[in-house]
């Protein structure tokens, strides 16, 4: 019986670990994600300016 009960618990514990291992690899990923995200973001806002640059060039007049 307490064979049996060590046996589970073994079991148990092999199914924990499988579980927080799989669960690390997700909350890694998640914040590699959330890294490249916040990336994007900064691109994004960084065209926005060279892009209202570029249009306040264009609409200058020219002098010869």
């Amino acid at each position: 019986m307490l064979k049996e009960q060590v046996e589970a618990l073994l079991q148990e514990n092999i199914i924990l670990k499988r579980a927080v291992g799989i669960q690390h690899e997700r909350q890694k990923e998640s914040e590699e994600r959330n890294q490249e995200l916040q990336h994007l973001k900064r691109m994004g806002t960084q065209y926005q300016k060279q892009l209202r640059t570029l249009e306040v060039e264009a609409h200058k007049p020219e002098i010869f």
